[in-house]
């Protein structure tokens, strides 16, 4: 059993650093297959040289089946090798995979709003960036970088075997990985460019298939063409750079590569003529200069791929920085949210010039059904969303029996209070289960009264399938107070202590709307409501109204009282 101190202790190891060690018995495997993969693939060069100086010399055919017969052995053994390592990476890139990828997807969902209510292209293609850092820790990126610290085994497997020639491929490293560091800040500008811009082309993709409609019926899909051939064109240099660049660095390595061979032959032929080497030295000398400068070959590649994959992390990183959450089982349980108090909150958007709130102050006691009225922009949408714990007021504090939602344990708070936002969004899937959420204690007795309270019922028998229709595209093919109706019966279901509703009626006709409110009337009873409304019908349903102006409580009082005053403004 996971305890509390335990889990608090995960979420304050590092998000990406924390998890991936939990995996080191893995990277140790695959660690442990490469060195078994490079050291095998010394026995071909020594096989060849053995056969060329001892066997074909003396005709020494048994000793040729014999050594024959263990390269056989070494190769099933490398076979063996190399499909465990490939399957140890696999094992490694899913188990990060389910534990870091959900960790990132759970503290993006548990954020506070603030901290991801930008552009939701931008922030799906930054957690996007988290399959490139997997790939590149667990994929042949992975292996490449295992292999490269036996290129200088090789070098000294040179040594021993054919003395002088190991002089060769020494020289050549430093030219191969030169070159690759001489590129890589240039490829590194120009991935951080190319990355931006991908982030922005990916981000008005969304933008524009979000609001396909509205582009249609306004006929203004030559703008977002226009903007995404921009974005297209600025990515594409970069890109292109990026690529030549890497290009250059990968064909000076195999261009080393082909000239150590030569270099080898040349100078070996001469070290075979004064008989310092052998015929076979010289062959294996080769074999292993060509296994040696191969990785070499590809750190151009890695090094562009370390690029991409750096600009991801630093990206996610910030954002993990952004949204790093507790636990979410602390806090205090409670029994009852019981009196709510708005004491002098205040609450300002990122990067608005004017605070949405200023000062408000007021007391909800427990049943008591309040309507929040003003005109646009006033705040009343943010107050509601603040009393939800959407957002956390800037300056002040929003108490529920003197505690504050930070105090309060979130599952348990969620579990008494519910709220029906104005832009509806249904999931898909099917009605029932938008209603239910996923959340116990709902039973089918339950379930059938709120969709009778919330109206759903009126509409339900002429869809096909019922309560069990599935619905696609965030429920385009239902009305919009059908989408409203679905929604209140989805916080309905909670049975909460507090409902929040924003403009609950807002795409109801006139007789639906009375229809709603008179449903609703009985099912309150004891619950706290505060919605907003601008409709006379839903005033019926409450008994005290704060009126906002330019983020200011301009007028409170009961019902009666403050449509008298509004009737004497007007």
């Amino acid at each position: 059993m996971v305890t509390d101190r335990t889990m608090a202790k995960d979420y304050k190891k590092h998000w990406f650093w924390g998890s991936v060690a939990n995996f080191k018995s893995l990277f140790l495997r695959i660690g442990l297959a490469a060195t078994m993969i490079n050291l095998l693939s010394v026995a071909s060069s020594i096989f060849i040289m053995v056969v060329y100086d001892r066997v074909i010399p003396n005709s020494a055919f048994q000793s040729l089946y014999a050594l024959t017969a263990g390269m056989a052995v070494v190769l099933i053994f490398d076979f063996i090798l190399k499909n465990m390592r490939a399957w140890f990476i696999d094992l490694t890139a899913q188990q990060i995979d389910l534990t870091v990828g959900e960790d990132i997807y759970r503290q993006v969902l548990a954020a506070p709003l603030e901290k991801v209510s930008g552009s939701v292209g931008g922030l799906a293609n930054t957690i996007r960036g988290f399959d490139q850092v997997r790939e590149f820790f667990t994929s042949a990126t992975l292996a490449l970088v295992v292999d490269l610290p036996f290129v200088f085994l090789f070098v000294l497997v040179i040594y021993l075997i054919s003395g002088p020639l190991a002089i060769v491929p020494l020289m050549a490293i430093p030219i191969v990985i030169g070159v690759g560091l001489i590129v890589q800040p240039f490829i590194a500008k120009h991935a951080e460019k190319a990355a931006e811009t991908g982030k922005s082309k990916y981000s008005l993709i969304i933008e524009s298939l979000t609001g396909l409609e509205t582009i249609k019926t306004v006929n203004s899909s030559d703008i977002f063409l226009s903007r995404y051939k921009e974005t297209v064109e600025d990515g594409a240099e970069s890109s292109r750079s990026s690529k030549v660049l890497s290009q250059l660095a990968t064909n000076s390595a195999s261009s080393a590569q082909l000239l150590s061979l030569v270099s080898i032959v040349f100078y070996g032929t001469f070290l075979i003529d004064e008989g310092i080497i052998s015929m076979g030295a010289m062959v294996a000398a080769v074999l292993l200069s060509s296994r040696a400068l191969a990785p070499l070959a590809l750190i151009a590649s890695l090094f562009g791929r370390l690029n991409n994959t750096r600009t991801a992390y630093r990206e996610l990183d910030n954002l993990m920085q952004e949204v790093q959450i507790t636990d979410q089982n602390q806090g205090i349980n409670v029994e009852k949210l019981g009196q709510m108090e708005w004491s002098r909150i205040g609450f300002n958007y990122p990067n608005a010039t004017l605070p949405s709130l200023i000062e408000i102050t007021a007391s909800i006691t427990p049943g008591e059904r309040i309507a929040i009225m003003g005109r646009n922009g006033s705040g009343k949408t943010t107050l509601l969303k603040l009393c939800a714990g959407m957002f956390q007021p800037t300056q002040g504090v929003i108490t529920f029996d003197k505690l504050g939602l930070t105090e309060i344990n979130k599952a348990e708070f969620y579990s008494k209070l519910s709220i029906v936002l104005q832009d509806i969004y249904l999931f898909s899937g099917t009605i029932r289960e938008n209603i239910i959420m996923n959340r116990s204690g709902i039973e089918d007795d339950l379930l059938l009264q709120v969709i009778e309270w919330s109206g759903v019922n009126d509409f339900l028998p002429r869809i096909p399938g019922g309560l069990e229709h599935v619905l696609t595209d965030r429920g385009q093919s239902l009305s919009a107070g059908q989408r409203q109706s679905i929604a209140l019966a989805r916080a309905l279901a909670n049975q909460p202590e507090i409902l929040l509703m924003d403009e609950p009626t807002s795409a109801l006709d006139l007789n639906s709307e009375q229809a709603f409110v008179q449903k609703l009337k009985p099912v309150l009873n004891n619950t706290t409501l505060i919605t907003v409304t601008h409709r006379l019908p839903m005033l019926e349903l409450v008994d005290r109204i704060i009126v906002l102006a330019d983020g200011k409580i301009a007028i409170d009082g009961s019902k009666e009282e403050v449509l008298e005053k509004l009737k004497v403004k007007k």
